[in-house]
């Protein structure tokens, strides 16, 4: 890392949640905030890799006050710009996993509305499929709950980080 380098480094999850708690996903995002003011996602990995690699240094106390209230709006701020991508990636596996289970779902409801229709006294045949009707509205009341979804954007961890080798 070059001396250059001056600036909070911090650990964000991201994260996408249904409200019934039946789906959840998320990932880790490092983000550097440099002292100019410059956001730097490579120099953000570095520091991350380092870390993992138990490559740290010299560690002191991070300063309560104004100050720190400050540096977490400001790196929310930019954890904001700088994870949508990320959020948007997991809006797109909850999606597909709606698909399928939408899938899955009619598929089952449909092979078992053909075996009732094909077996017994039509009165039996209409009570079957009644109650089949009834499942199956559950369980598309159960896949909307599903749709409806959570963001998550939690800070983990939050360094100031000086260059150095």
């Amino acid at each position: 890392m070059p001396a250059s380098v001056r600036g909070y480094w911090a650990l964000w999850r991201v994260g996408l949640e249904t409200v019934d708690g039946s789906w959840r996903q998320q990932r880790l995002v490092p983000l550097f905030l440099h002292d100019d003011g410059r956001v730097l996602l490579p120099t953000a990995r570095h520091i991350w890799d380092r870390l993992v690699g138990g490559q740290v240094g010299e560690a002191e106390i991070f300063q309560e006050g104004e100050t720190a209230a400050e540096v977490c709006q400001r790196l929310r701020e930019a954890a904001e710009r700088y994870t949508r991508a990320v959020y948007e990636e997991l809006r797109g596996e909850h999606r597909a996993f709606l698909q399928r289970e939408e899938e899955k779902g009619e598929y089952a409801f449909a092979a078992r509305r053909r075996v009732i229709e094909r077996l017994g006294l039509p009165t039996v045949r209409s009570y079957r499929l009644a109650r089949l009707a009834e499942e199956e509205e559950q369980w598309r009341e159960q896949l909307e709950k599903k749709r409806k979804t959570l963001p998550e954007l939690d800070l983990l961890a939050l360094a100031y980080v000086e260059g150095g080798t």
